[in-house]
């Protein structure tokens, strides 16, 4: 743990981020861009999996790709995020929480883009796909809630 403190404490004063307001803030609005990217690609795809809408799946299909740039995105700046001040952050017992909750999300939408399909129109998902994307809304939106909890704390 000490090694990884030591790593983002260095990458924070190489970029800047952990010595300028406005680069945080700059890096901050991109990091809720990516979620708003991810959130929103994501959102009526788990709707769609778990039933309860009837996207096409060309329109699925477009906005996994919208929510995986957004995760990407979100993921890069965390990072730099969390580099600004790591040993406050790796302290905080919510920052640990939505690490799990990210990698757990992530986990799922990698083992569904491998194992599931989207269904086509009309058709019913499946048992896996409902669970997977049940799981990817719980997931994404426990990842949100716990992201604006940390600036609580």
């Amino acid at each position: 743990m000490e090694a990884l403190t030591g790593l983002l404490t260095e990458l924070g004063r190489a970029s800047g981020i952990a010595l300028s307001s406005p680069l945080y803030a700059l890096v901050s609005g991109l990091h809720v861009l990516g979620l708003a990217l991810l959130i929103g690609g994501i959102l009526l795809v788990d709707l769609r999996l778990v039933g309860l809408t009837a996207l096409p799946r060309l329109a699925a299909d477009q906005l996994r790709r919208v929510a995986a740039t957004g995760l990407a995105l979100s993921l890069a700046t965390g990072v730099m995020l969390l580099s600004a001040r790591p040993g406050e952050y790796f302290a905080n017992p919510v920052v640990w929480a939505k690490l799990v909750v990210v990698a757990a999300a992530s986990l799922n939408a990698i083992a569904f883009s491998l194992l599931g399909r989207l269904p086509d129109e009309g058709e019913r998902p499946g048992p896996y796909a409902r669970f997977a994307g049940a799981v990817s809304l719980a997931g994404w939106l426990a990842a949100l809630g716990l992201g604006r909890w940390i600036a609580f704390t």
